[in-house]
């Protein structure tokens, strides 16, 4: 491991990762590759544990994609980390743990208050300290996100009425601003944690949802949007499912008029022959970076109060006695004499402590 070194990589460096992508992700295809690599490394980090100079060759990355959070209403930059990536030749060496390490440790530094991901594994990132937000709903009602499958010749009216959603049609960049306007006015009324999306989040979006053959459709009435659905196209084995990646709507609907409302919008806007739509959703695990960065932008409906003693074997800043105060308008953190501590935490639990009720909706893939 001497010969070794973790850094993060310059602009003009980070096409060299490519190789180990492909070969970490045979699944993507050769179109969502060129898509990611000159749309998210434009202002992504990436940090690597590379060999020896004259071996020129990288065993670990690790992508940090930035996403603009709105926490309890306070906006924070917060990484999403993706494309996490040990070459086949260093794995089981331990190199993957000390790059992560490395990462936590410098987010901590800069006061992140927490970083996320989309577990390809949850063993093993709950052994870095990660833990599944709490409250995701993302399947029950909402007009959000729904899980599961429905063969074509199922998807049909289940009763004569269907919710009313206004006309679709298919989106283009012209309809980003409208589009962003529209989401983060659903999700702020459901959702205390969520990425806010902003004219420039979605041209990208849409160009994501080309490289999968798919694309964005919109409803509207008279008093503007009533809900947008993205989604890609798979073909596997002879079969064609529409995957739909997200779904927002004005109103609230059940998980069976999710699937005639897709139906209807993809018929309705001539969408090429499909067997099945898919409706996914994202779970995501998160880990606490640091923890005077992120009582303060808590709340809860109810005082809570943690006199706690807290262990986290590898962000040293997080560790000590803390009285942690969190209430519907304001949060207080402060250090305090182990004779006052009350209880014993490590810091996986005292992130699902204070995530317990906190509604969260992070619903990316890249």
């Amino acid at each position: 491991m001497e010969s070794s070194r973790i850094r993060y990589l310059r602009q003009e460096e980070k096409q060299g990762t490519r190789q180990l992508y492909e070969k970490a992700f045979p699944e993507d295809s050769r179109e969502f590759v060129d898509y990611y690599y000159s749309h998210k490394t434009k202002d992504n980090e990436i940090i690597v544990m590379e060999g020896a100079e004259w071996e020129g060759s990288f065993h670990v990355m690790i992508h940090l994609n930035p996403y603009n959070l709105s926490i309890h209403g306070h906006r924070r930059q917060v990484p999403y980390v993706v494309a996490v990536a040990t070459d086949g030749a260093y794995r089981r060496q331990g190199k993957m743990r000390l790059v992560m390490a490395q990462l936590l440790q410098d987010l901590a530094d800069g006061g992140v208050p927490f970083t996320f991901l989309l577990p390809a594994d949850p063993a093993y990132y709950r052994g870095q300290g990660f833990v599944f937000f709490p409250c995701q709903p993302y399947l029950g009602a909402g007009g959000i996100c729904f899980a599961g499958e429905f063969e074509q010749g199922m998807v049909r009216a289940a009763s004569l009425e269907m919710p009313r959603v206004g006309s679709w049609r298919c989106a283009s960049t012209e309809d980003a601003a409208r589009m962003a306007v529209f989401s983060n006015q659903v999700l702020e009324c459901r959702c205390e944690v969520f990425i806010r999306r902003e004219e420039q989040y979605f041209c990208r979006l849409l160009a994501e949802l080309a490289a999968e053959h798919g694309g964005a459709l919109l409803s509207e009435d008279r008093q503007g949007l009533t809900g947008l659905i993205f989604y890609s196209i798979n073909r596997s084995q002879g079969t064609v499912t529409v995957e739909v990646k997200e779904m927002l709507l004005k109103e609230d609907v059940t998980k069976e008029e999710a699937g005639q409302i897709c139906s209807a919008a993809l018929k309705e806007t001539g969408c090429m022959t499909y067997d099945r739509i898919s409706f996914t959703s994202s779970r995501m695990m998160v880990r606490l970076t640091s923890l005077i960065s992120l009582v303060p932008l808590l709340r809860s409906g109810r005082p809570i109060q943690y006199r706690v003693e807290v262990r986290d074997p590898v962000i040293a800043a997080n560790e000590g006695c803390f009285q942690i105060d969190v209430g519907c308008r304001d949060s207080s953190i402060r250090r305090i004499h182990r004779a006052d501590v009350r209880e014993h935490m490590d810091i996986m639990e005292l992130t699902e402590r204070l995530f317990e009720n906190t509604s969260v909706y992070l619903h990316e893939w890249v």
